[in-house]
């Protein structure tokens, strides 16, 4: 039997990777999972997430997964062609412009003090786990979010909002799926459709799911990307 793939998972801004818990749990069995976790009490930029995440890439075939926050650090690797890079997959991200347009005239207030406070249930229902999230999952995004200082939380958002990784994927050779939510009321819903004007050969897929889409669809999700990596010109 085949080796199976590392899959190596980028977290989200909390850059904890413990949020990739329900995914685990689903049962991957095209790839070996492998979260990484981000400096909580250090404000790295995208350059210098790249540099402390280079040198951990596996030297065998494996695939980049990153959701939200990670999406322009996983293509900025994926840019540089490692070998054995076989797949991107991008889950509720983006290229540039993150932010879906209701929240642009918040983005003065990103700032330390903001994150500094704790983040109430309501605005992680709203903006990220959808309304009928159950308690135990905001409750958990509250941990990963308390346990990062609030200057990290602010400086990685402030990267966000300026990244513009639309050249760095244009450079990508591996094959792309792209993990939309359709009810995604934090970052922009038609993100996807900067990543097909630059590589028409991406794999969309649309799911009825709030930005949190790994967390709250983790099976359909996970389905999803083994489906793509089954594809002869990904993993073969």
């Amino acid at each position: 039997m085949a080796r199976r793939p590392k899959a190596i998972l980028l977290p989200g801004l909390d850059g904890s990777g413990h949020l990739y818990a329900p995914l685990l749990a689903a049962g991957p069995r095209r790839f070996v999972a492998e979260p990484l976790s981000f400096p909580p009490h250090r404000p790295l930029g995208y350059d210098a997430l790249a540099a402390l995440v280079r040198p951990l890439l596996p030297r065998g075939r494996f695939v980049l997964v990153a959701e939200s926050f990670s999406g322009p650090l996983a293509i900025r690797l994926a840019a540089e062609r490692p070998p054995g890079l076989a797949a991107l997959v991008l889950a509720a991200t983006f290229l540039h412009r993150p932010l879906d347009p209701l929240l642009h005239p918040i983005r003065g207030l990103v700032g330390a003090r903001l994150f500094g406070l704790p983040m109430p249930a309501a605005v992680i229902r709203y903006f990220m786990a959808g309304p009928d999230a159950p308690d135990a999952l905001v409750e958990e995004v509250q941990r990963a979010v308390g346990a990062v200082s609030g200057e990290v939380l602010a400086h990685r958002s402030a990267e966000a909002l300026r990244v513009d990784a639309r050249a760095e994927l244009a450079e990508v050779e591996a094959p792309i799926l792209f993990l939309a939510p359709t009810r995604d009321r934090l970052v922009r819903r038609d993100a996807h459709e900067d990543v097909l004007a630059l590589r028409p050969d991406a794999e969309v897929a649309l799911v009825d799911a709030p930005h949190m889409i790994l967390q709250r669809c983790p099976h359909a999700s996970l389905a999803r990307i083994e489906e793509f990596l089954d594809h002869p010109r990904t993993l073969a």
